[in-house]
């Protein structure tokens, strides 16, 4: 299982090694086209498939009941996968884990499935963060949180020199602390 963290323009072919790859990663974030590349994988995918299963079963019946058999067992596989894309591309959205977890489990209840199918279709075409919320709550992160899916390292405070006021030339320059949450730090 490997973490996807696709960020910026991500290519058909990176698109399908991701979706692949992290068949059953639910963290990390998948992009617009990340996710879109994917689907329309698998839908040529099972246009194809199903085009060879149902050439076949009419010619040779053997055959064909094991193309068939085939396309079942991966469609169990690709299942699993798209949920995993589906979950990055919330989160890549902006959405906490709990609400996408709770999202996917109402998709099963009749009555709403269809609702929130098309909800799902609407979100996954939104771009990247447009959820995000100034203060983060239960349903979305916010600006002024730790994003869940990067590295501790990105919350680390990054150490850079501040610039003089002026155009004196100062024999050191204070240090400054930048915290992710906007805060500012001198160190003398």
């Amino acid at each position: 299982m490997r973490r996807i963290e696709e960020r910026g323009e991500v290519t058909f072919g990176q698109a399908i090694k991701d979706y692949i790859q992290g068949w059953v990663s639910y963290g990390g974030r998948s992009t617009r086209a990340g996710y879109w590349w994917a689907q329309l994988a698998v839908v040529l995918y099972f246009v194809i498939g199903s085009l060879l299963s149902l050439a076949l079963v009419t010619t040779v019946h053997v055959l064909g009941i094991i193309v068939l058999c085939i396309f079942g067992l991966s469609g169990i596989f690709l299942g699993i996968a798209s949920t995993g894309l589906a979950f990055r591309r919330y989160r890549d959205v902006g959405f906490k884990t709990v609400p996408i977890i709770i999202w996917e489990i109402c998709a099963f209840i009749p009555g709403l499935n269809g609702i929130i199918g098309i909800a799902s279709f609407v979100f996954t075409l939104l771009p990247t963060d447009q959820f995000v919320a100034e203060k983060e709550n239960w349903l979305v992160r916010g600006k002024d949180s730790v994003d869940e899916t990067q590295p501790t390292a990105a919350a680390q405070p990054q150490l850079t020199k501040a610039a003089p006021a002026a155009t004196i030339a100062s024999p050191s320059l204070p240090t400054v602390v930048f915290y992710p949450d906007g805060r500012e730090q001198e160190i003398k």
